[in-house]
């Protein structure tokens, strides 16, 4: 198992930072039922249309992204989160510097 989730409160955006022109991730606690990934996606750079086989929860923590999500486009910003179940037809696109937390389970 890997966990770099500090046992005092720390500041989970400053774990990475953004790279212009790429997405940066990081799993910061890894277990037999959860995964928690911490990504950087810079402005303009998306993910294209993909599924996971897992369920998941992902909750911004910084900026503003665009998540397709079954067959519409929805804006999210600091402070949103959202479900997914597992299957679910996907994509991102970064309108601002944004980062987000994923959790799959």
């Amino acid at each position: 198992m890997k966990n770099n989730i500090p046992l005092v409160p720390s500041d989970v955006g400053e774990m990475i930072t953004y790279s212009e022109g790429s997405i940066v991730s990081k799993i910061i606690l890894q277990s037999e039922k959860l995964q928690l990934t911490l990504f950087a996606v810079a402005q303009g750079e998306s993910f294209d249309e993909h599924t996971t086989t897992k369920e998941a929860i992902v909750h911004i923590t910084e900026g503003e992204g665009e998540f397709y999500l079954k067959d519409k486009w929805h804006l999210f910003k600091a402070g949103d989160y959202f479900y997914m179940p597992a299957d679910l037809k996907h994509a991102i696109k970064a309108t601002t510097n944004f980062k987000f937390l994923l959790y799959l389970f």
